[in-house]
């Protein structure tokens, strides 16, 4: 399918945000990850036709980290498509950037029954041979046992470089039977959409950008030595067609 009807985009030109197409979470959201997410311009901001996400270390509303989720919940949605972003990531042991969507439903039924679609995370961990590697992800619950499930794609650089050498596009093509996922020009993943996890995948989703640190393990923990901080997630431009 060729998609090439542009339906959403942010090229980041103006002085500040545009908040009429994005929202920023505030606090501490999910997954017991130590930062809070604040939308003061010290973690959010644009410069040179580009948005910042900056995540800092220092002591705000009970947390040693701050930084910033932006999302288009109830300001943009779609229901398949291309969603691509052209992005520099930052790169420290436990920053966790990611580019991806969840059903616009979920408010109504919960994740993760209105699907996730995770176009992009890369998680730097204590391993250097890991560091040059990102994930794709499709969450969803399960039909048949109506349980979570996921079900994830790899890529990797080769040895010595870091997505945080240069900027790279990160997509997605989704379609009713699958997702297709792309870093630059190469499709890396094919995932089929199965009648057991459609109900996640034909309803509206909406986009998010963020930074998180995480806290899944110690190998990805972050900490006072390893951890450099200020770190930049440096975003060009996002597009979504049809």
């Amino acid at each position: 399918m060729a998609f090439d009807k542009l339906i959403f985009e942010d090229h980041f030109d103006g002085d500040t945000i545009d908040r009429s197409k994005w929202n920023f979470e505030i606090g501490f959201i999910r997954n017991h990850e130590p930062q809070y997410y604040t939308d003061r311009p010290c973690n959010a901001y644009v410069e040179d036709s580009m948005l910042h996400i900056v995540t800092l270390r220092e002591d705000y509303e009970g947390a040693k980290y701050t930084s910033a989720s932006l999302n288009t919940e109830h300001k943009f949605f779609c229901t398949y498509g291309r969603i691509e972003m052209r992005a520099k990531l930052p790169w420290s042991r436990g920053i966790w950037p990611a580019f991806w969507t969840l059903g616009e439903n979920i408010s109504i039924v919960n994740w993760p029954h209105c699907g996730e679609i995770d176009i992009m995370e890369a998680t730097v961990n204590s391993d250097p041979e890991s560091n040059g590697e990102m994930r794709s992800t499709l969450h969803f619950q399960t039909k048949g046992t109506d349980e979570h499930n996921c079900i994830t794609g790899w890529f990797h650089l080769p040895a010595g470089e870091k997505f945080a050498d240069d900027f790279h596009v990160y997509a997605v093509e989704w379609e009713e039977k699958e997702c297709r996922f792309y870093f630059d020009d190469n499709c890396f993943h094919t995932q089929p959409i199965t009648e057991d996890m459609k109900d996640c995948f034909f309803k509206p989703h909406f986009i998010l950008i963020n930074t998180a640190l995480s806290d899944w393990n110690e190998d990805e923990r972050p900490n006072d030595v390893d951890t450099v901080l200020p770190q930049h997630y440096i975003i060009d431009y996002v597009r979504v067609y049809q």
